[in-house]
């Protein structure tokens, strides 16, 4: 039975808010989830492969929750081990099935006691003196407001620290504008081996679901033997053009990732949805060129299209931290570490010519991202998870991948369930407790 009032409400139930919800809950605090789909997975259901549980030197740095929901999978055949990797940006690969990934996320949080409310999102907020007391969520049931001591917003967009009124950068610093957004697609009937045996950055080698012998299992690298096609059929808008897939089971790519839109805003309505327009249009141009040139993709038809494009940047909350490239890449320590992250920064352009990364350089070849970067500086009793925390435009375009979401989540999690036991606002928490609790639960801090 839904309450109206709850000690903890998460807003957005992808990876990060999945991890918010459970850690929030199993540290018995009274937890609602909302999630505008119909599924808890976010960009892990769309069958995006979790990236760089690990850092170059093959040391595993993120666990705790999102360790737990891999072994899950891992029991049902549903995804493929932790696979190292060389020769390209990633250091690690985890394939998974995203319609597993919705079942098992799902089983875990109702397991927990959490409340999970779909087909609903925050369209509104209450704030007295700087305090968050409740929001206004929109479904079919018309406009409801829920109460809580403490808030989290894993929305990615950072939707309910606006409708707060925190303040929050948007986009590169110079001009504003976010990353560009990718739709991803999965294929049937594919020839995989084949097709992957043409890529050869970032091997994963393994033997699929249903399969009887090891082979590349994915997709890394450029299309630049096609340049020429690609130019004539105005397919891409510049040369060399990436695409990214792979897959855990034989005969399909579970995800590719290739479809790119720039210069549109994805935390606005109109922009999302010209982006979306866009990204299907462009699609059908790259499965007729897939289908006629790239060996193996003979006979590849579109199964599924995830419900939305991949957004990688929109708004950043300003915390009373921010997270800065130089911070990434120097691999810098903190005090207040709550989460840590050995993923490189990795750049798609914001106006679609291309994409780059930046590696760590730190000796341990990670870095820590501390409790300070996901509490807003004016707002009381919310707190942000996922990639809508505080850093600049470079950082966030290291800390936004899923494994890092969901460990920033699990801090967050434990700290909006402190904060609505102990009646204090989450800036004034001890984060020594919080880390305390993090490292009995398994998180790698």
């Amino acid at each position: 039975m839904y309450q109206q009032k709850y000690d903890v409400i998460v807003a957005g139930g992808g990876t990060a808010g999945i991890a918010a919800a459970l850690s929030s809950s199993r540290a018995n605090a009274k937890v609602l989830l909302i999630e505008k789909n119909s599924y808890v997975g976010g960009t892990a259901a769309s069958g995006l492969p979790f990236i760089d549980f690990f850092n170059r030197d093959g040391r595993q740095i993120v666990a705790g929750i999102a360790e737990e929901l891999m072994k899950q999978l891992f029991r049902e055949k549903a995804a493929l081990k932790h696979i190292r990797t060389s020769g390209g940006h990633l250091n690690s690969v985890t394939m998974i099935d995203p319609e597993w990934l919705k079942i098992i996320a799902e089983e875990m949080l109702l397991e927990s006691g959490c409340d999970i409310l779909y087909h609903s999102f925050v369209c509104g907020a209450n704030v007295e003196n700087d305090t968050l007391s409740s929001i206004t969520v929109a479904n079919k049931n018309g406009l409801t407001i829920f109460q809580a001591d403490c808030f989290i917003d894993t929305t990615g967009d950072g939707d309910l620290a606006k409708f707060s009124g925190a303040r929050y950068h948007q986009g590169r610093e110079r001009d504003g504008l976010c990353q560009a957004m990718s739709l991803l697609f999965k294929l049937g009937d594919v020839d995989v081996e084949r097709t992957t045996a043409l890529f050869s950055e970032n091997p994963v080698v393994a033997c699929p679901v249903g399969g009887d012998h090891e082979y590349n299992l994915h997709i890394s690298g450029k299309l630049s033997k096609w340049n020429d096609i690609i130019k004539k059929d105005e397919i891409f808008p510049h040369p060399d053009h990436n695409i990214w897939a792979g897959t855990m089971r034989q005969n399909e790519l579970t995800y590719v990732n290739t479809v790119r839109v720039s210069e549109k805003n994805g935390a606005d309505a109109y922009e999302l949805s010209e982006a979306e327009i866009e990204g299907r249009a462009q699609l059908k141009k790259v499965i007729y060129f897939l289908n006629k040139y790239v060996p193996g993709l003979e006979k590849a038809h579109i199964t599924s299209i995830p419900n939305g494009i991949g957004v990688r940047e929109t708004r950043r909350i300003d915390g009373e931290y921010v997270l800065t490239g130089k911070d990434v890449i120097e691999g810098r320590k903190f005090e207040d570490r709550i989460a840590r992250n050995g993923y490189c920064i990795d750049i798609h352009d914001p106006k679609g010519q291309g994409w780059g990364i930046s590696r760590i350089q730190s000796q341990d070849q990670s870095y820590d991202i501390p409790y300070r970067c996901i509490v807003p500086v004016r707002i009381d009793n919310l707190l942000v998870a996922g990639r809508c925390i505080s850093t600049t435009s470079e950082a966030l375009a290291s800390t936004r991948i899923m494994p890092s979401c969901m460990a920033l989540g699990q801090a967050a999690g434990i700290a909006a369930a402190l904060s609505a036991n102990k009646k204090i606002a989450p800036r004034k928490l001890n984060v020594e407790e919080i880390q305390n609790i993090l490292k009995k639960s398994g998180a790698l801090i």
